[in-house]
């Protein structure tokens, strides 16, 4: 996989380079970098770095005081009714994967005017189930999407499931800054198959205290 060096948007003090490569379908497969730390901007469908693998982008960083747990109890725990994920991440001290099924609750999407399951994905190194750096602290990563409710026949929506992800964690009084950073992963609405790609590009993060 060839990869070439692009500059990032900043919107916040600090260094984030990526190094994109060609992805099949969207050409947004790419790593970021923040201060010693490295991490895909999609989730996988398996344990294998492939363009034809990606399922969801990167869209939510929680930072501060940020480990996996502790961000799926701010939303509705711990699901195991969801297929695993996987990230592949790298803290500094060598790439790793890491496996996760989210945290997932039915909501009304108001995008949507329906109800949907809203399902986050958090990742970190396990152990310690956090990132660390001087920028970010302690910190997650995170994909989001909208599943159909109740058969789940088409997942997708990125975009509005991030936006609904950081209104939850608002009305519950984190600091929440929309579109924090840009982090190479848009997808404009379209479909394949009952994958429903939509993303800004633009990742929100919540702060943890």
């Amino acid at each position: 996989m060839k990869l070439r060096h692009v500059a990032v948007l900043l919107l916040l003090p600090f260094l984030l380079v990526a190094v994109a490569s060609r992805e099949a379908t969207t050409n947004n497969l790419t790593v970021l970098a923040i201060a010693e730390d490295r991490f895909y901007n999609y989730d996988f469908t398996s344990q294998y770095v492939s363009p034809g693998s990606v399922d969801w982008p990167v869209c939510l960083v929680f930072y501060g005081n940020a480990y996996v747990d502790k961000v799926k109890n701010i939303y509705w725990g711990v699901t195991i009714f969801a297929n695993p994920m996987y990230a592949y991440l790298n803290d500094g001290s060598g790439w790793a994967w890491d496996t996760d099924r989210g945290t997932k609750g039915v909501f009304y999407s108001n995008y949507l005017n329906q109800y949907v399951y809203l399902h986050m994905r958090v990742y970190a190194p396990n152990p310690p189930d956090y990132m660390g750096n001087s920028y970010w602290g302690k910190y997650v990563i995170a994909t989001a999407h909208y599943d159909q409710y109740p058969l789940e026949s088409w997942s997708g929506y990125t975009e509005y499931a991030e936006r609904d992800l950081a209104s939850i964690a608002s009305s519950k009084g984190y600091t929440v800054y929309v579109d924090w950073a840009y982090f190479y992963n848009p997808e404009p609405y379209r479909a394949e198959g009952n994958h429903i790609w939509l993303n800004g590009g633009y990742a929100t993060a919540v702060y943890v205290p």
